[in-house]
């Protein structure tokens, strides 16, 4: 992760591993102003450092406040910790000088916001409310919260995430029979034996370098489930993510666009 990925994205309370971590002077982020909407940049306006060293141990954070250039009516900053510090080996110094090698950020105003994009927030449906405090848990480093969200999104799109991936096969041209036996795991009346099935029944065809998209949600969801700690859990819902979403956002349409192009080339050939 970047110094501005950091600004911009990082949730709450995780250590990021940014050696001698510095805000950059701009970052780019969406501006909530009703006369403003975009997205643009804001320019470092302003930086603080805060020391409590009458504490023992003494706590310490910095923070870092930016302002919309387009609008300049609104603002926005973070709070952060540099934590591990150790000894400089670059340091020309003797003694030498101390660095950090990671950083937390610890508040953020206005505070972070979870919306869906609309398309995702279609596909989901009811369980929209389920994949948001997810994200909100995976926010404030719940992992275990995060993971438990996920995986309970996952039993319930089941049926529908079968029935897109019986959608791609019909457009991958798969043999009627596979596709039936993929449809028939809808009806198991356990959701994790639903999954497991319907993963193991995936066709070769729609499988990404022999890497079955459902078997992978599966398997990694009830592995941080089972014995994970809040951290590991993190890992594993951030790994998940981007991969979750594809699927519900993107593969009906995937199997929208190769049926039309089958029909193109078929009309075609026909027409010809």
């Amino acid at each position: 992760m970047t110094a501005q990925e950091f600004v911009e994205k990082a949730p709450l309370y995780t250590r990021v591993e940014i050696e001698d971590f510095s805000p950059p002077s701009s970052v780019t982020r969406m501006c909530s102003q009703p006369s403003c909407r975009k997205e643009t940049t804001w320019l470092q306006s302003s930086t603080a450092e805060i020391a409590f060293k009458e504490l023992s141990p003494a706590i310490r954070f910095k923070s870092a406040g930016y302002m919309c250039v387009l609008c300049r009516q609104a603002s926005f900053a973070i709070a952060y910790e540099l934590l591990n510090w150790v000894e400089n080996p670059k340091s020309p110094y003797s003694p030498k000088h101390w660095h950090h090698t990671a950083v937390r950020k610890i508040g953020q105003i206005p505070p972070q916001e979870i919306e869906l994009p609309a398309e995702m927030n279609d596909r989901l449906g009811s369980t929209a409310g389920h994949y948001k405090k997810a994200l909100i848990c995976r926010g404030q480093n719940y992992g275990i919260g995060a993971m438990a969200y996920l995986r309970r999104v996952i039993d319930e799109k089941t049926d529908d995430l079968i029935d897109v991936m019986a959608e791609l096969s019909e457009a991958y041209n798969v043999p009627g029979g596979k596709i039936e036996k993929l449809l028939e795991a809808k009806k198991e009346v356990r959701y994790e034996e639903k999954l497991k099935i319907a993963s193991e029944l995936i066709p070769d065809a729609i499988q990404p370098s022999g890497v079955n998209p459902l078997g992978q949600l599966y398997r990694h969801t009830s592995i941080g489930l089972h014995g994970k700690t809040d951290d590991e859990c993190v890992a594993i819902f951030d790994d998940l993510k981007d991969d979750f979403e594809y699927i519900f956002r993107n593969l009906h349409l995937q199997a929208e666009e190769q049926r039309q192009f089958v029909k193109r080339v078929q009309q075609r050939a026909g027409s010809s």
